[in-house]
């Protein structure tokens, strides 16, 4: 075999041969090189880690509860470094192999003369053609290549191309990918022989794109794009840290500190450093479940840390049904693929198949079912036919109206009418997605249960109910009952309130209406609006939509006054999730179940009842329950919303537990649900009357409990601080994500795409 091959090293005074093995080249030994290799992913890994665990150290500070947790954190970055070796060793074997091939394929080519450029690059696309076919056979891959071209679909005029051509074309994403990394190995191999100032450079350009993927990665919609963009640039960050350890490595520095720490303090300080790492994982197999705080903290704040995490759960899955019973992957018997979090829970079979509850009795159900039925009604002799305007406002944040505390003028007609109505102070959401929440405040239910609406009740029950859309088929799927729609109020909110105005003033007066108004000016994109500028920000700009909606609100409550129309018309506003603006490096909504996303405004206006501020925890499931109840119509004994009246009236009374629930599956207008590539995501909250507020996230099997009273910015996981509170909460919490999976019908309409094409406009 031949020798390691040498270079020549110059300094600034003088040349110095130096021996110093490329790692490229075709070593003495293959376990050698691969050992280089192995290091190399894990030397790279361990620079990231430190990126990232210097970073959380800030940002994280209020989450920590002691110093030992700090360390406790510390140490589960132990896994990284056993999955950077991994990885290397991984590379190793590609790098060898394909180098292998690519001689062979140009010898082959030559026919024993020196091959040409030509015949190196026929040689080089046919060995990355066969690893592209080869790597994406792979599940994992696939999907990952299926789920870029799927981003890539949402490109006007490219979504049915890419979507016919999606298995040819997700080969050449792998090529695209393995020919990628091969030229950014080739020049870190190379960069050894360039001058000075181009090593510069390349080495400032490695860690200012390693620094711009990290940014991305732990910054932007952290608990979104997870298998597309927050994959790749785990990827990207992955691949050039390893280009940067091998140029560093191949610079004259790099030999010379190689040569130089040979010596007994190195193999002293690498024997400390493997002890405390084999200490840090045998710690971390053993304890990551017992710290819910910090196993949140790694799967929704960590980026290099939690794909090492994820990678390990994947390889010590050894029954393949995504679930491992190792580091907190929530796998109660890996033997059985039939027992694991995502699984339907079979009701009294006596095994607690989806591992989180218990076993699902069949008087657990009827429970369920009794608890809501016995308090659908409320003792009402003034019930009577009032007509009634509801507000759907898309996006509004609770906390960001008058009404609810915020020190901006964002919202003065509504105040006034908030002043004169009972006004629901902490009313929750039961998704923090629009499809997931209109099917459950309309059919008043906790899934898509194919109850009727309430709106069809009162259409049933001899109402006049008037749709003024903006989004016209996602609401033609959800409200349903409507006996006009008024086509003018598509062309903005102006022109919805002068419909508004016109078509209620005409309408006759001898039968009561039901007005339902979409207004969706608060969701993105935040547009201008003249006379509302609060300033150039995000959030400057989102209060300048709520100040915009607010005032031609005012002109339709305007209209009422002098109409005397508010004598007699129940008023009222909701939306249907809130609105994240950084916090825990999350915006927009449709990710999360903190506050910022479920808690909403939940006014209801009633001609002669006084006003009062209530605040009982209740949900927008209830709204349909109590409007039926407010006007006198029996509601469907199917209902899960409870009457808020006796609430409205001061009267005792005690709201069973609410539940909320978000799905993220991989939707696409073009390929269906059952051409899925990414596991599907599902979270699921409970909050009880005590302000108490549990969040289980099943696919990472974690649980968070927070004190709403006391910490209203749900920064203190209590969970295993309170263990009897979260036994509490984890038992009402299993029984909603049992019964939820097995009642709901096989045809829920709960997606953006799950019946046909997408909406006309791009909200959710």
């Amino acid at each position: 075999m031949s020798q390691p091959t040498t270079r020549v090293v110059a300094t600034q005074h003088t040349e110095q041969r130096i021996e110093q093995p490329d790692i490229a080249d075709r070593p003495a030994s293959i376990y050698a090189v691969l050992g280089r290799y192995t290091l190399l992913g894990a030397a790279a890994t361990a620079m990231l880690s430190v990126i990232e665990w210097v970073d959380l150290s800030v940002q994280l500070a209020p989450v920590y509860a002691s110093f030992s947790e700090r360390l406790i954190f510390a140490s589960y970055f132990s896994i990284n470094l056993i999955g950077g070796l991994a990885i290397g060793l991984l590379v190793g074997l590609f790098a060898l192999s394909a180098s292998f091939l690519k001689r062979h394929v140009q010898s082959a080519l030559a026919r024993g003369t020196s091959p040409r450029a030509s015949q190196k690059l026929i040689a080089g696309i046919g060995v990355a053609t066969l690893y592209a076919i080869l790597l994406n056979r792979q599940p994992q891959i696939h999907g990952y290549s299926v789920s870029l071209l799927r981003e890539a679909e949402k490109f006007p005029h490219l979504g049915r191309l890419l979507t016919a051509g999606e298995p040819l074309i997700s080969y050449f994403v792998v090529m695209g990918l393995f020919i990628g990394c091969s030229i950014i190995w080739a020049l870190a191999r190379d960069s050894g022989s360039w001058s000075p100032l181009t090593r510069r450079a390349w080495l400032l350009g490695l860690l200012v794109i390693i620094g711009a993927a990290y940014y991305v990665d732990s910054r932007v919609e952290v608990q979104q794009y997870e298998y597309s963009m927050h994959r790749s640039m785990f990827l990207l960050a992955t691949a050039l840290a390893m280009a940067l350890v091998a140029s560093i490595h191949s610079s004259p520095a790099g030999a010379r500190l190689a040569f130089a720490g040979r010596g007994l303090l190195l193999k002293v300080l690498l024997s400390i450093i493997v002890a405390l790492l084999l200490a840090g994982v045998a710690f971390t197999f053993a304890r990551f479940d017992d710290n819910q705080n910090l196993k949140t903290q790694v799967f929704y704040r960590t980026t290099q840390t939690r794909q090492h995490f994820k990678l390990a759960q994947w390889a010590l899955d050894f029954d393949r049904d995504g679930y491992s019973p190792f580091l907190g992957g929530g796998d109660r018997d890996d033997s059985r693929a039939d027992i694991n979090p995502g699984v339907t829970e079979i009701a009294a079979d006596g095994i607690d198949n989806n591992c989180v509850g218990g076993d699902l009795t069949r008087q657990g159900i009827e429970d369920w079912q009794r608890q809501f039925a016995a308090l659908h009604a409320a003792s009402n002799p003034a019930a009577r036919r009032m007509n009634v305007i509801f507000f759907f406002i898309d996006t509004l944040r609770a906390d960001h109206l008058g009404a609810y505390g915020y020190n901006r003028n964002t919202s003065p007609t509504i105040d006034k009418l908030a002043a004169r109505s009972s006004v629901f102070q902490n009313a929750y959401s039961p998704s923090p997605y629009t499809y997931e929440a209109a099917p459950k405040f309309m059919q008043s239910a906790y899934w898509d249960a194919h109850n009727e609406t309430w709106t069809e009740a009162l259409s049933r029950n001899g109402y006049d109910t008037i749709l003024f859309p903006r989004r016209l088929s996602m609401l033609l799927r959800h409200v349903k009952g409507m006996n006009r729609i008024v086509d003018a109020a598509r062309n903005g909110l102006k022109q919805t309130i002068d419909s508004a105005i016109e078509v209620l003033g005409s309408t006759p007066t001898d039968r009561p209406f039901c007005s339902y108004i979409y207004v969706p000016d608060p969701h993105r994109p935040y547009k201008p609006h003249a006379g509302f500028d609060f300033g150039p920000s995000l959030i400057d700009r989102y209060d300048g939509e709520v100040a915009y909606t607010d005032y031609h609100l005012g002109r339709l409550f305007d209209w009422m006054e002098q109409s005397g129309r508010i004598n007699d018309t129940m008023v009222v506003i909701m939306s249907d999730h809130g609105e994240s603006f950084g916090e825990r490096m999350v915006y927009k909504h449709n990710s999360q179940l903190y506050d910022e996303q479920m808690r909403v405004p939940m006014i209801c206006y009633v001609p002669g009842q006084a006003a009062r501020r209530i605040s009982d925890y209740v949900t927008t499931v209830d709204l349909g329950t109590t409007i039926l109840n407010l006007v006198g119509v029996d509601c469907p004994k199917e209902f899960a919303g409870v009457s808020l009246l006796p609430l409205m009236r001061g009267e005792p009374f005690t709201h069973p537990p609410i539940y909320g629930e978000h799905v993220i599956a991989a939707e696409s207008i073009y390929a269906g649900p059952e051409k899925s590539v990414e596991p599907e995501s599902r979270k699921y909250m409970v909050v009880t009357q005590d302000g108490f507020k549990l969040i289980y996230n099943r696919n990472f099997f974690n649980f968070e409990l927070f004190d709403l009273k006391n910490d209203p910015r749900e920064q203190h996981n209590l969970c295993d601080r309170m263990p009897e509170k979260s036994g509490e909460m984890k038992r009402l919490l299993g029984r909603f994500v049992d019964i939820s999976a097995l009642l709901r019908p096989w045809d829920a309409d709960e997606q953006k795409f799950f019946r046909g094409q997408g909406d006309d406009e791009d909200n959710d």
